[in-house]
């Protein structure tokens, strides 16, 4: 068992083929009251007890209004809660829960384009993980956030070799009349017991409103560590 870590901090970057973007940094401390975020050969390990989260995330999308090109972007901060319930010795729950702060910019600004907004709300989330020894990492995820969006999903990897897990992956999300079903494949390098990077492709179909459903395709990339 690699040695107990009390701070971890996450990168997430992802695109799709029309030019939306989303990127998001997670930083986040134990504050004891329970077992480390640690690392078992190449199975991740959910921290016990208590830890504070900070997320800061920016999203950006193409628009057309009034046939006028433009960008949305919608940004998100978060100060959080969780609590890791350890289940038994491979099986972890998470509960978290905070407060969300949202904006909403389209530029530029046209006859028929949103407003500016902002709002702040409550986040929750539920986050299962399950790691036995040499069976892998199977995991299950769901996020409500009153300012942003709802979020779904579920993954397996497998360890296909001491440092390397591959496995399906599938996830959903809504955000107003906006929604996206996604099913892919992530693959998991370990780089010691302080890093790993995660790739993901993923074939997807969004609908906005009463639109037609939309095919596409997106990559996501997360860099992980803890010390």
């Amino acid at each position: 068992m690699a040695s107990a870590q009390n701070f971890e901090a996450l990168l997430i970057g992802n695109g799709d083929q029309n030019g939306s973007t989303f990127y998001m940094l997670s930083l986040r401390s134990d504050l004891g009251f329970g077992k480390p975020v640690g690392v078992t050969g190449n199975e991740r390990n959910a921290s016990d007890g208590l830890r504070l989260r900070f997320d800061l995330a920016r999203s950006t999308y193409d628009t057309n209004y009034n046939n006028v090109p433009g960008t949305g972007t919608g940004d998100t901060y978060r100060l959080l809660l969780s609590y890791g319930i350890p289940v038994d010795e491979s099986t972890t729950v998470t509960l978290t829960g905070g407060v969300s702060y949202h904006s909403l910019t389209v530029r530029p600004v046209t006859a028929n384009s949103p407003d500016d907004s902002s709002e702040t709300a409550e986040f929750i989330s539920v986050d299962l993980e399950h790691s036995p020894s040499n069976f892998g990492t199977l995991q299950a995820l769901a996020e409500h956030d009153g300012a942003g969006a709802d979020y779904l999903s579920a993954s397996y990897l497998f360890n296909a070799s001491p440092s390397l897990r591959v496995g399906p992956t599938a996830n959903y999300i809504v955000q107003g009349d906006y929604s996206r079903t996604a099913f892919g494949l992530s693959a998991v390098y370990q780089l010691g017991d302080q890093f790993e990077i995660k790739g993901t492709a993923a074939k997807a179909e969004q609908t906005v409103g009463k639109g037609p459903a939309v095919d596409v395709d997106y990559f996501e990339v997360q860099l992980r560590t803890v010390f």
